[in-house]
């Protein structure tokens, strides 16, 4: 029997011991797993920040983005913005990294 990797579960384990993650950084994720389920477990979330934010509680886009891109350089969450406002960012949550061999961005 294949073993399912639980991201959430995954991501609670790495940030036991992680100093640098803060109350933001945990809604973000949350948002971000909600809205993974919510989509059948996609190997790539597509997200507009506006849409989830609100999920997060973040009200600041300048908060958003700054937890997001560390989830990606801490190895929480793969993250691919994309600049374009009428197009959405993608987001690969940390299990699908690790079972496609993705690292971190250094």
């Amino acid at each position: 029997m294949k073993k399912i990797r639980d991201p959430l579960r995954q991501f609670l384990n790495g940030i036991a011991h992680d100093p640098r993650i803060r109350p933001t950084h945990i809604a973000v994720y949350m948002a971000l797993y909600q809205h993974w389920i919510q989509n059948n477990f996609p190997m790539f979330l597509l997200v507009k920040s506006r849409e989830l934010m609100p999920l997060a509680k973040v009200s600041s886009s300048a908060t958003w983005h700054s937890a997001i891109r560390e989830l990606d350089a801490y190895g929480y969450i793969c993250y691919m913005p994309n600049f374009n406002k009428m197009s959405n960012s993608k987001v690969m949550l940390n299990s699908e990294r690790v079972t496609t061999g993705l690292t971190p961005i250094s």
